[in-house]
């Protein structure tokens, strides 16, 4: 007998559970809903009781940290699942995690768990494996099993993502993994509990593997609470409905919120075939000589996504041309894929009260194997995988959009480009204390995207995570004591420029205060490196301009302020001190992609530029009096408005005589400076024919002429010959 419904064993359960989506293309087979169509009211009841009990475990389970990944960026979430794994009900949070849940469940079933170690009332099961569900080894699952009369009736589960991973980096998006040895602590489904008890074993291999055991620990007892809360308020609902209504019930909200993103999708979209095109860089060459020769190199990756909307409702990803499997951190499994590119799915057909996993039956992908996103070799480093699988959910934000503005919709679209850097550190105080930390502000937070007939909002938009509270530094600055902030302000002209802009990004300058013994600090970039997304812009807008980050070093800033005198409040204001002088300065380390580990020392400066995004629509298209009134703001200077927008001000005014003018004038010069296509077309053909190509372009052809469709289509639109092959250059 097993512990399914029936007397099914898992494995069996989950198996029926496919065939019949396969057999009749609905989930668990259900053509009708008669529960919701013999008492919708009661059914609402049912439905709003489970969401509540997500939302209240979130709520209380909170507070038991004190990890400010929790606390203010509140990557966290509670879930209630059917025993096959299905996502029926959640609370808010980063949503997408939820897509990864199902992958984690049936894991433990395929991998026979009901018989060894056994699934029985009160089990604690932890994952944080990208191989059987996690997006990456930050983000960790802790599942409790509901079980009823003897039989399982669903699991609850906690997810959150850690400050630290245990990896060769610091934090929990370190990029200079080359295989899952440097990946971290990382863990398989495993029984980490008994009796609703966290075993004294399992706080130790936290408290070992990791550099913020104290609050891994308390994280780890934040998810297994709030899953035990949910647990009880779920045995509840069960008791007061009916296993049987419970049953049927999680599985008809399941069908339902299927049926609600099909609608949408078939109401609102343009069906079609819809292409999307994204690049990487991983610069590894002269960083990992020493410690990884194998993996000293660069690496140009591509993204490619053919995207067909149906006419039934569904979207179907073709990644045939994505880059291959290798020696850097970029790899990443199916439920990393599905779980971040979701969160583009979201705000743009995907919004429902009952958040749950209807979405992964709208939604198939076809990933090459061997390719970086469904590795073969079970030990590829995949630590920030999930990062670079964003270049999907701004594929979904921007291909929805444009199949939304084809529609003649406005209001509903919302393209969107990866923005926003995270940093991470870790160090020993001056009495030999170890510690380390991450802070995420800038991570889902930034100016808004444009839309068709507005400007994107401020600096206040959180597209993919809008729960989060990235304006809070107070509690990050109680945590990382060497690390403070001096200031943030709107940088004047960040943003993706066009006849509608994006918000304006921001910058931010913090200072290294006494470190003690050793700090060392590294970012991950989540456009221009880290998150693969460069953005395009749309509609003939400007793409987003990119995030920075930097450290200077040697500065005599506490000098100064001990003259009371002032200090830089952003990075730009940063820079213009040092160029002129006003701010004496050693080494300047810049990056527009992820970083390495940076040592910093007492009176180095960290700062950060973010947040801004895509424009929308050609620029000298724009309402010179919306000029006007961002250059009186301060978001746009005065010499950007007439070389970028060709508008012409005089006394803070448009001079609208002189803007037609000048914007006459830029028109024909654009014409003079083009290039006719097929020219283009022929001095690019003599490149790529006589592989005259950069070491890592001819590189990346190298590994996707391998896709016969690819090469097709490569061959066939430069003119080459059949035997047109390139060689892989290692180093």
């Amino acid at each position: 007998m097993g512990i399914a419904f029936g007397g099914k064993t898992l494995k069996d359960a989950v198996a029926n559970a496919e065939t019949l989506f396969k057999e009749t293309g609905h989930i668990y087979g259900l053509r009708t809903l008669p529960l919701v169509e013999e008492d919708p009211a009661k059914f609402m009841k049912f439905q709003m009781r489970l969401v509540a009990a997500c939302v209240a475990a979130r709520s209380t389970a909170r507070y038991i940290t004190a990890n400010p990944m929790a606390l203010l960026m509140e990557e966290l979430q509670f879930m209630l699942a059917v025993p096959e794994g299905d996502l029926a009900a959640s609370s808010y949070g980063l949503i997408g995690h939820l897509q990864s849940a199902p992958f984690i469940i049936r894991a433990m079933a395929s991998l026979d768990f009901e018989e060894n170690p056994g699934i029985r009332p009160g089990d604690i099961f932890s994952c944080n494996d990208t191989r059987y569900g996690a997006p990456h080894n930050a983000d960790c699952f802790t599942t409790i099993p509901v079980f009823y009369d003897g039989e399982l009736v669903a699991w609850t589960m906690g997810m959150s993502h850690i400050s630290d991973v245990g990896a060769i980096q610091a934090g929990g998006l370190g990029t200079m993994s080359v295989d899952a040895f440097t990946d971290g602590f990382i863990y398989p489904p495993t029984k980490s509990g008994e009796d609703f008890r966290l075993h004294r074993w399992w706080e130790l291999h936290w408290e070992r593997r990791t550099r913020t055991g104290i609050f891994n620990v308390m994280d780890e007892k934040m998810r297994a609470t709030g899953a035990i809360i949910l647990h009880d308020k779920v045995l509840e609902v069960v008791k007061e409905f009916g296993a049987d209504y419970f049953r049927q019930g999680l599985k008809e909200m399941l069908e339902r919120e299927r049926r609600v993103m099909v609608g949408r999708i078939i109401s609102q979209m343009v069906p079609g075939k819809y292409g999307y095109q994204a690049y990487q860089v991983v610069q590894y060459k002269g960083i990992m000589k020493s410690l990884f020769p194998f993996a000293d190199r660069d690496w140009l990756l591509s993204y490619p996504c053919a995207t067909t909307i149906t006419g039934e409702g569904t979207f179907h990803m073709d990644l045939e041309g994505v880059c291959s499997e290798d020696t850097f951190y970029a790899n990443c499994y199916e439920p990393a894929l599905r779980m971040v590119s979701s969160i583009g799915c979201w705000p743009s057909f995907a919004y429902s009260s009952t958040l749950n996993t209807a979405l992964q039956y709208v939604t198939d992908w076809k990933l090459p194997p061997g390719s970086m996103f469904n590795p073969q070799n079970p030990h590829a480093a995949t630590l920030t995988g999930l990062m670079e699988g964003s270049a999907y959910l701004y594929m979904f934000m921007c291909v929805s959009a444009l199949a939304k503005f084809a529609r003649g919709y406005l209001e509903e679209v919302l393209p969107q480009a990866a923005s926003g850097p995270g940093q991470a550190m870790h160090g020993v105080f001056a009495d030999g204390t170890p510690w380390a930390g991450g802070d995420w502000p800038y991570v889902c937070a930034g100016g808004g995207p444009p839309q068709p007939f507005r400007d994107g909002a401020p600096w206040t938009f959180g597209g993919p995570n809008p729960q989060s509270d990235s304006g809070e530094i107070e509690v990050s600055e109680f945590v990382q004591p060497p690390i403070l902030y001096l200031g943030r302000s709107i940088i004047p002209n960040y943003c993706g420029h066009g006849k509608y802009r994006s918000g304006v990004g921001v910058g931010g300058v913090q200072l290294i205060l006494e470190p003690g013994q050793r700090l060392v600090m590294n970012s991950s970039i989540a456009s221009g490196g880290g998150m693969g997304m460069p953005s395009h812009g749309l509609a003939g807008g400007y793409p987003e301009p990119g995030d920075v980050v930097m450290w200077v070093h040697d500065t005599n800033l506490k000098e100064i302020v001990r003259g009371g005198g002032t200090y830089p409040r952003d990075i730009v204001e940063l820079l213009q001190w040092v160029n002129d002088g006003r701010l004496k300065a050693g080494k300047i380390d810049v990056y527009n992609r992820f970083t390495p580990s940076v040592e910093c020392g007492d009176g180095d400066i960290f700062a950060i530029g973010a947040g801004a995004q895509l424009g929308w629509g050609d620029v000298l298209e724009r309402d010179p009096l919306l000029v006007e009134q961002d250059v009186d703001r301060g978001w746009i200077t005065k010499d950007v408005a007439r070389g970028l927008y060709g508008v012409v001000l005089q006394g803070g005014k448009v001079n609208q005589a002189a803007t037609s003018q000048l914007r006459q004038t830029m028109k024909v010069q654009r014409k003079a400076e083009s290039v006719e296509a097929r020219d283009w077309w022929k001095e690019e053909r003599q490149l790529i024919a006589g592989k005259e190509m950069h070491t890592d372009v001819s590189n990346m052809y190298a590994d996707l002429l391998r896709y016969p469709g690819f090469a097709g289509r490569f061959k066939s639109f430069w003119q080459l010959d059949e035997d047109y092959a390139l060689q892989q250059i290692r180093g």
